[in-house]
Order: structure tokens, then sequence, then C-alpha cells
């Protein structure tokens, strides 16, 4: 979770009281563990963030290549602003043309890229006078 510091991570008990290794002995077994990680306060998944369609980024060549930073959202946790995260490779690319007929008509170019950290991101730049760059889906 965005704001978690590496020692309440680190801190957070790796598995449930009484439990050793092998952890994943019985479907139970399995159950509980996940079951405890699940309570981690910092552990949640991309999904859970909920839409973020259309928020704006921030794009720029830093020197260890292209970066990427958008604002936290409110109470994530996050007493920061922006953190840049570098642009390891670019995984796909494609064109999104839609409702090119009305005023909220869609037409940009969308890459899908992998971020310092793991995290999966779909960037798009804005054809046209705008031309801005957005963050349109986090995959898990």
């Amino acid at each position: 979770m965005p704001g978690t510091s590496v020692s309440e991570i680190h801190r957070y008990p790796p598995r449930p009281e009484g439990f050793e290794e092998p952890l994943f002995p019985t479907r139970e077994s399995r159950l509980a563990v996940a079951e405890h990680l699940l309570r981690a306060p910092w552990l949640m998944r991309a999904s859970e963030l909920g839409t973020r369609a259309g928020e704006p980024v921030e794009v720029r060549r830093g020197r260890a290549g292209i970066e990427v930073a958008w604002a936290p959202r409110a109470g994530c946790g996050r007493r920061r602003g922006r953190s840049w995260r570098r642009v390891v490779e670019v995984l796909d690319r494609w064109r999104e043309v839609r409702g090119w007929w009305g005023e909220e008509g869609v037409d940009r170019r969308v890459y899908r890229v992998l971020l310092a950290g793991g995290v999966i991101a779909d960037l798009a730049r804005e054809r046209g006078p705008s031309g801005g760059w957005l963050l349109v889906g986090v995959a898990d």
C-alpha cells in the first residue's frame, strides 16, 4: 500500500501464529495463510484501487530513462506528493478510438508498461490539442 514503510512491512508476521514450514501442506492451511495475509494493512490488489481511468500523470525523461508519476489517492496513507517510477519496459501499445462522432470522443495511444517495483500500468497519450498523459489502468 502506498505510504507504508518497508520497516512496517518487515515487522508484519509472515505467517499466522502457530504455523511453521511448510506453510501450505493442506487446503485448510493455505486458506489460513491467505486470510492472515489479507489482514495485512499494507497489502491490496491493484483491482481494489478502483478505477483510475483518465487520471492525469506526469511523464519525464530522467537520468535512468522515462519516469512516470501520479498523485496519491485521498485516504491511501501517502503523506508525500508524487513519487517517480522508472519505466522498465514497454510491454504493448495500441491506439484507442471511440465515440469519435461526439464531444466525449477518445483518440489516444495506450502503452502498457512495466514500472520499477513490478507495477504494470496502462498509460495513454491523448491525441489532439490536449496531448496530455493519463493513467487509464493498473493490472494485478
